[in-house]
């Protein structure tokens, strides 16, 4: 039987936004050998499979791969499947929101799906992270060098550059506007010349909370040996750190807070996320991530 698979723009309510996953929502049938190849065949940020939990109605254990190998966590995909599971009709939405559990891996995610009276569904999921802080990280000399910005680009008025880790490390740095984040450039040769390497930090999110959009507070884009010269690719995997990183300056008090940070242009595909963190002193920080997702298509697998 051939499989059938739907992909959604996701982070988005706009078509040819967003960032592209493919879902498949009935998997059982396809071999496992089989899911890597059905990831880089599809070639898209991430492909999903979805496996029905035998005798628990509204959970599922899902498996996530980029053309790169399966992957532990990303956001765009829970989206994505709980978009797909409504429509499918293997959740009903019968109330104001309907919960379902993914099971990924070592993870339990709680998701909620409301739909509003034309049908269009916003997707949001739970997350607790206590991510680990270090303030040792390159002087502003060497973050200009290796992001191709001038030093003076780099903003320290509210946050601080970090390195946060909750599962990958993620080196953050905060510039002055949405154009410095634009114009940055990843510079391997300043990397490698760097004291940045000896972090273990793969990937570098700048952000600015200077936007162009009025629907958000941050911009952010991540860069990296990793990214080619042209990717901006979505960030979803980084709000957990983000949010850790967010909570850990002082003037973020205990309480919380509500959000939306988009990455891209219009012309890039661009994703909003709003995201509401609490934080609470001695305790993980509880995140909720959540966020619009459009169906595209609708196709099937000729895998015979």
């Amino acid at each position: 039987m051939n499989p059938t698979y739907y992909t959604l723009d996701v982070f988005t309510d706009k078509i040819f936004q967003g960032a592209q996953i493919a879902v498949f929502p009935n998997a059982e049938a396809i071999p496992e050998e089989k899911l890597g190849s059905i990831a880089r065949e599809l070639n898209l940020s991430e492909t999903a499979f979805v496996y029905a939990t035998d005798g628990v109605n509204n959970e599922f254990k899902i498996r996530v791969f980029s053309p790169s190998g399966e992957i532990d966590f990303a956001g765009h995909p829970i989206l994505a499947i709980a978009n797909v599971l409504a429509e499918t009709g293997q959740v009903s939405l019968d109330d104001d929101f309907t919960s379902i559990i993914l099971k990924q891996n070592s993870n339990d995610v709680v998701v909620n799906i409301s739909a509003d009276s034309k049908g269009n569904r916003f997707v949001q999921f739970t997350l607790q992270s206590m991510p680990v802080v270090d303030r040792f990280t390159p002087p502003g000399s060497e973050l200009a060098g290796l992001l191709s910005i001038d030093e003076k680009d780099i903003d320290h008025t509210n946050y601080h550059t970090r390195l946060v880790s909750g599962g990958l490390p993620y080196l953050i740095v905060p510039l002055t506007s949405q154009a410095a984040v634009r114009k940055a450039r990843f510079d391997i040769k300043a990397w490698s010349e760097s004291t940045a390497p000896s972090m273990a930090a793969q990937e570098i999110l700048i952000f600015s909370a200077k936007t162009d959009s009025s629907d958000s507070n941050f911009h952010g884009r991540l860069l990296g040996p990793g990214v080619g010269d042209h990717e901006d690719p979505p960030i979803g995997s980084a709000v957990p750190a983000f949010t850790g990183y967010l909570a850990s300056h002082d003037h973020i008090r205990e309480g919380t807070y509500s959000f939306a940070i988009d990455r891209g242009t219009f012309e890039t595909r661009r994703s909003l996320l709003h995201v509401e963190m609490d934080k609470q002193a001695g305790r993980p920080v509880t995140l909720r991530v959540g966020g619009d997702s459009v169906l595209v298509s609708k196709n099937e697998l000729l895998i015979g």
